[in-house]
């Protein structure tokens, strides 16, 4: 298949997978202009899906470990906010 064609079935690859779960400390670690092209895409998303976008109820994200058991997630505290982890972004700055 091709990249051009259908970029987020080729990132999901050969996985079953039917969602993306990505930590609020990682996404907000990101240069500020990376979240701010991250926030308009997401703000697009239900101007543009003709079916019912919001999910009824809510969801629960676990992390499992390699021996399919629950372990501690390590992104879970945010800190309202304030957490930030290192980004090596190499020459980009921006």
């Amino acid at each position: 298949m091709d990249n051009d064609l259908d970029p987020i079935h080729e990132y999901f690859g050969l996985t079953y997978a039917n969602y993306l779960t990505l930590p609020r400390s990682v996404l907000q670690s990101m240069p500020l202009k990376w979240q701010q092209q991250f926030v308009l895409l997401l703000e697009q998303i239900p101007k543009v899906i003709v079916e019912d976008f919001e999910p009824k109820g809510g969801y629960v994200v676990q992390v499992r470990g390699e021996q399919g058991r629950f372990r501690k997630d390590g992104y879970s505290n945010y800190e309202r906010g304030r957490r930030r982890l290192s980004v090596n972004l190499g020459k980009e700055k921006d």
